[in-house]
Order: structure tokens, then sequence, then C-alpha cells
């Protein structure tokens, strides 16, 4: 006849004391507390496993974060599924693996391509040097380049031969100039995923290697002997005089095309021939960023007198014909220069060639 093991109370418990040894409290149908001789009171479920029939041992936890009533109930539960032919130890087991796999989903469902892309795009928008024109540029870039390809897709799963498939149509059409941005924008966004835990390696770190490089075409530039010549054609040229007066002005400040054309008389200190100009790098428009200084020669001095006359000195000194409340187009020294006969022999922009920016 097997023998009846008498239910444990809670006043026994408690009562119980550590021992120089570990010792065990039985409450029948496998469940006992184990006693250490720290003093630690731990629950066990003791059984036989299904197919083997060898002993297996669970640890239920400890008393009294987990009570007597609650340790029975997990007896219980555990007795249910031995009952069925079910290992306890196994389904716990595949519990926590279909778990694990749960949250993984969820993860790629959250962290795809398109939405780390945007949270980057997001977080570089904070970035100084993150303009309003380059984020609008950026901004295209990732909607034109990168999200018909990876959007859709956990960001996980990027693997280097879908980047490589992905970014080879760029290479076959010739665009290599664009192959590159993209790339680089790609490439930034997988290292804020990584940095952020969200992907534990970037695969396509170095997929830039696979691809040819875009060739560094210099600007077109004239030789000095022959800058004479071109200030002959400048002053006899068809062109309209501020036009006219704009090339000169980039030439005697040495300049970028964008620079000059866009040069306001409040940035020019006539006492002390000097012209401030701000190279804007934050987002909002008071944030001048850094700033460079050119002392205007003698030479650049006349100039600014007779382009007065000409604009009238309200707020730029090449204002836009149809609109003078703002700027000539900052292409317009290029495309005169391009009539008067120098296309693919120079471009506007080959005059700050020797410049020196102050900080």
């Amino acid at each position: 006849m097997a023998r009846i093991t008498k239910p444990l109370t809670n006043t026994e418990i408690d009562k119980s004391k550590p021992k120089d040894k570990d010792y065990t409290l039985s409450d029948g149908l496998g469940l006992y507390l184990l006693i250490k001789s720290t003093g630690a009171k731990l629950w066990r479920f003791n059984y036989y496993k299904p197919l083997t029939k060898k002993r297996a041992l669970i640890g239920l936890g400890k008393y009294p974060d987990v009570s007597l009533s609650q340790a029975r109930e997990k007896r219980e539960e555990l007795r249910a599924l031995l009952s069925q032919g079910i290992d306890p130890q196994i389904h716990h087991q595949q519990q926590q693996q279909q778990q694990q796999q749960e949250e993984i989903k969820h993860k790629e469902l959250i962290n795809t391509y398109e939405s780390i892309a945007w949270a980057w795009f997001e977080y570089r928008k904070t970035k100084k040097n993150f303009s309003l024109d380059y984020q609008k540029d950026v901004e295209s870039l990732i909607k034109r380049n990168l999200l018909p390809h990876f959007g859709h897709l956990p960001i996980s799963q990027i693997t280097a031969p879908l980047a490589l498939k992905a970014f080879k149509q760029y290479q076959d059409e010739g665009k290599l100039e664009k192959l590159k941005r993209t790339i680089q924008k790609h490439n930034e966004i997988m290292t804020y995923a990584l940095h952020r835990d969200i992907i534990s390696v970037n695969p396509t770190a170095n997929i830039s290697k696979e691809f040819d490089s875009p060739t560094v075409e210099h600007f077109k530039t004239i030789k000095p002997e022959d800058l004479s010549e071109f200030i002959y054609t400048l002053n006899h040229a068809q062109i309209h005089l501020q036009t006219r007066y704009l090339i000169l002005w980039q030439l005697l400040t040495m300049t970028r095309p964008n620079e000059a054309a866009t040069a306001r008389y409040e940035d020019i200190d006539e006492t002390t021939r000097l012209w401030t100009i701000y190279i804007q790098k934050g987002i909002k428009e008071s944030d001048k960023g850094r700033i460079h200084k050119i002392t205007l020669s003698r030479q650049a001095l006349a100039l600014l007198r007779e382009i007065k006359k000409l604009s009238g000195g309200k707020t730029y000194l090449f204002p836009c014909v149809k609109n003078p409340q703002t700027h000539v187009n900052t292409q317009t020294a290029n495309a005169a220069i391009k009539r008067m006969g120098y296309a693919g022999k120079l471009v506007a922009a080959r005059f700050t060639l020797n410049r020196q920016h102050l900080p």
C-alpha cells in the first residue's frame, strides 16, 4: 500500500528552520519544499519523464514569493501535462522558443527598412550640417533609390547579395555618382540601426568595393595667360550689363557662383573693405553657421560703386529682373560664359581655385 503523505501547512513551513544540512518537507504528489542550510526555502516538483521514465526536477520558485497554494496550482498544471504524455520541461522550452519567435516577428514588423530609414532621417535632421536643401535631396534619394528595393523588408533581412542586385542597375546605366550617393546613404541607415542594436551586423558595409567609382571630372578652366583675352571678350560680349558685373565681381572676389549671385549690401562694410559671407549650415535661417571674410580690393570697391548705381543699393547686389526682392539665378554667370564661346573651356566655379576660407 502506497504511503500517504500528509500535506504541508503554512504554519509548518513558517516554523521550519535551517539545519547544518539541506532537508525537505514533502507536500505529496511530487511537490516538496527544500530548506537550504542558508535559510532559503525553495519549491521543487519531482516527476518521471513520460518517454524515458527517468526522474526529473523542476524549480517552482522561492517561498514566500510563491505561496503554498500557488505552488500546488503549479503542481496540478504540471501533472495535467504529464497525464497527456507531455514532458513539462520540454513544454516550457517550446513555449520559450515560441515566445522568442513571436518577439522576433514583432520586431521585424516594427523595424522595417522604411521605418528605420525615416527614423535615421529625423535623427540626421538634428545635425547642423543638414540644410533644408540637402534634406530635400536626401528625402528624394530615400524615396526613389532605396525604398523601392528594401522599404517593405525587415532591416535585419537586408543582405549583401540583395543590395548588390538592387544597386547594380545604377552601374549598368552608367549613373556612378548616383550609385555612390545611394550606397552612402544606405550604409548610414544601416549603421544607425547597428548602433541602436536593431541589427547585430551590417552585411553591406563594404559593398561599394563591388562597384566602379565615379570618375572625378574637374571644372574646366583657362590658363592665366588667356585671362586678358577672356576679360576683353567679357567687356565686348552681348550680355546684360548686370551679368557682366556679376562675372567681374566673382573674378575680383574669388567667390563661388552662388555666393556672388546672392551677395547682399548689408554684408559689405565699405569702411573696413570687408565682405562677410555666411556659410549656412543649420536648418533654421537664423543659424548662419560658419563665416569667411573677403577683403575687397580697390578694383572691387570701384566695381561695387557701379553695381550700386545699377541695382539701386537695396538688398542684393544682383537682383532678379523679374522679382527685385530676390537675387539672380546662381547659374547666370555660367550661362553667359557659355554664350561667350567658352563652353567646355571655363566654368565660373574655377574662379575660386586659390581662395582660402577663414573660419
